[in-house]
């Protein structure tokens, strides 16, 4: 079974603490208001100084979103954390809240696809960017520019879950004077430490496994207090991409489990990858801890989560669409870290009628989100559609 740190158990547990002025609610309270008001117009202005610590406008600091930037900062061993409507939201003002014309971003490993339409989409406004997909620290290290200012990473990678050493990555951005950035979504909190491995800032999609129940969208910045006030200021009061209190309330409750669902989630995810890795329909699996040479990985990582991906052995992305409609206990759908089980194919269209004959990500690839349905029954449904 998956071993996870009882200190992070505790906190997922702990994030359930109620407001103090709650009377003693089992839950925090949803402090579902806009302004708050201040005894003396001397506190107002001083809490107006302090807008990312103190409660004035819920667009900068909400007691309930509060609630749950504390606690993600304590899963994630950092200083501070800020919550955002989105993911991208969270991107979205990291990325424009430390830039400016001239800057370079380097990119590594497969990137979620609208943080690269976001990249360029900066273009326009002089922010040029580079991807590197080789873990290969030297071609990293190639790949940085006297200006570049954020190293962006992701591992596991968004398509074929190859892993980085992140720490070395960590270490060569801060000796080329840029702040190193990682998505952490597919890793969790629970799994994964960057900011121990010298990780200047980390990124989740609450929406996923943080939540867990496919109700709600969020996004969470965790790191120095430095960096995090920076964005605030810089990118998140003015581009108001704000979480609410019933969001915070949700992930909150999703925290309660998250430790017992990583669990399932991993355990079953690497039995349906097993079975499918030999099998006769499938010509890879691409999952950090399966075949014939095991990805190892430095620092504090402990396992994989229910996301993974496996290559058809033959019939390229149309194939692959019949596979997925042929699915029963999988439904068609983006996203993932919810109780069911999701299926995506790796492309939206062929990428051989693109006219990339050969693509880095394979045109029969299909994505799977393993949910709670139970390992038998799951691959039982694969093995139906793969036949």
């Amino acid at each position: 079974m998956l071993e996870l740190d009882p200190l992070d158990e505790l906190i997922c547990l702990r994030s359930a603490e109620p407001l103090a002025e709650c009377g003693g609610m089992v839950l925090p309270a949803i402090a579902q208001a806009s302004i708050f008001r201040k005894e003396a117009m001397e506190e107002l202005h001083r809490d107006l100084a302090i807008e990312n610590r103190a409660n004035v406008y819920s667009r900068g600091t909400n007691p309930t979103v509060r609630i749950l930037e504390n606690t993600l900062a304590e899963l994630e061993r950092g200083e501070a954390c800020k919550c955002f409507a989105s993911g991208m939201g969270a991107i979205g003002a990291t990325l424009f809240g430390l830039l400016k014309a001239g800057d370079h971003v380097l990119f590594v490993n497969d990137t979620y696809g609208p943080t690269l339409e976001l990249a360029r989409r900066l273009q326009d406004f002089g922010v040029s960017h580079d991807q590197v997909f080789s873990p290969d620290l030297s071609a990293i290290a190639e790949a940085m520019r006297d200006e570049t200012r954020v190293v962006f990473m992701e591992s596991p990678g968004s398509a074929l879950f190859q892993m980085l050493d992140i720490g070395a990555i960590a270490k060569l951005a801060r000796e080329h004077g840029a702040i190193s950035v990682i998505d952490n979504t597919v890793a969790t909190p629970l799994l994964q430490k960057p900011i121990g491995q010298g990780v200047d800032l980390v990124i989740h999609s609450c929406s996923k496994y943080i939540g867990g129940h496919s109700d709600a969208v969020g996004g969470a910045l965790i790191g120095s207090a430095e960096l995090v006030e920076r964005v605030f200021y810089n990118a998140y009061m003015l581009m108001g991409a704000i979480m609410q209190p019933l969001e915070a309330f949700l992930f909150l409750r999703g925290l309660m489990t998250l430790p017992t669902r990583i669990r399932r989630h991993h355990d079953d995810a690497l039995a349906v990858a097993q079975h499918l890795h030999g099998h006769a329909a499938v010509a890879q699996v691409f999952h950090p801890l399966i075949g014939d040479d095991v990805q190892t990985v430095s620092g504090n990582w402990r396992g994989h989560s229910g996301l993974f991906a496996f290559e058809l052995a033959s019939g390229g992305f149309a194939s692959a669409v019949e596979v997925a409609n042929r699915l029963r206990l999988f439904g068609n759908a983006v996203s993932w870290g919810g109780a069911e089980s999701l299926v995506i194919t790796g492309h939206k269209n062929d990428p051989v009628e693109r006219g990339d004959s050969a693509p880095r990500i394979p045109a029969g690839l299909l994505r799977l989100s393993i949910g709670f349905e139970g390992v038998d029954a799951l691959v039982e449904d694969l093995d139906r559609a793969l036949t």
